[in-house]
C-alpha cells in the first residue's frame, strides 16, 4: 500500500512553541494541549510525551482516551471534552481523576447517582450548536449541580467563528 499523507511531528518546534505560548499567556493563565481523537492524527501518547512538560492539561475526546492518558505516566489533569453518558464511564472517570464536561441535562442526572463524583466542566452552547447547555438554561443547571452537590470546576463554551473576521461582532456576542 502506498499512503500518500503521513504526518511528522518535529518534537524542537513542538517545545518552542509551547515556550512562545506560555509566554504570551503569561503567568494568570494555564496551557492545555487539545489532544482529541488520537491527537488529530498526530498520535495520542506520542504527543501527550512530547508536550506533558510544558503543558498544564490535556483535553481528550473520551473517558477512553483519559484512561489511555493514565495508563502510561500522564499525571496532569486531564478533561474529557466528548459527552460521557455511561454511568459506567463516569465513575471510571472519577476512580481515575478525569474531569469531564457536562452538555446536558441527562448527563447531570447520571452524575447525580453516583457515590464518587469527578469534577466537571459546564459546557454552554452560545451558538455553535453542537453541545451544551443554552445559556438560558444555566442557572437550572448551576442549581441542580450545587442541590447534587457535584463539583463543578469550570464553565466554557465553543466560539462558532473566532477565526472568521467577519463574524466579530457574533464572536463578542458568544464572549459576553
Amino acid at each position: 500500500m502506498n499512503n500518500k499523507v503521513w504526518v511528522e511531528v518535529n518534537a524542537k518546534a513542538l517545545a518552542r512553541n509551547i515556550l512562545v505560548l506560555q509566554k504570551r499567556i503569561g503567568t494568570h493563565a494555564q496551557l492545555w494541549a487539545v489532544i482529541k481523537s488520537n491527537a488529530y492524527g498526530h498520535g495520542l501518547l506520542l504527543f501527550s510525551a512530547l508536550a506533558n512538560r510544558g503543558v498544564d492539561g490535556f483535553c481528550v475526546d473520551s473517558v477512553i482516551e483519559g484512561l489511555k492518558l493514565r495508563r502510561n505516566g500522564i499525571k496532569k489533569t486531564i478533561l474529557v471534552l466528548g459527552p460521557t453518558l455511561a454511568k459506567e464511564s463516569m465513575a471510571e472517570a472519577a476512580k481515575h481523576h478525569i474531569e469531564l464536561s457536562v452538555s446536558s441535562f441527562d448527563a447531570l442526572r447520571a452524575l447525580a447517582r453516583l457515590h464518587t463524583r469527578p469534577y466537571v466542566h459546564l459546557k454552554v452552547d452560545t451558538g455553535m450548536h453542537r453541545q451544551g447547555i443554552y445559556s438560558e438554561d444555566v442557572p437550572r443547571a448551576l442549581s441542580f449541580i450545587r442541590r447534587h452537590h457535584i463539583p463543578l470546576k469550570g464553565i466554557y463554551t465553543h466560539f462558532a467563528h473566532v477565526k472568521d473576521p467577519r463574524h466579530t461582532v457574533f464572536t463578542e456576542t458568544q464572549f459576553h
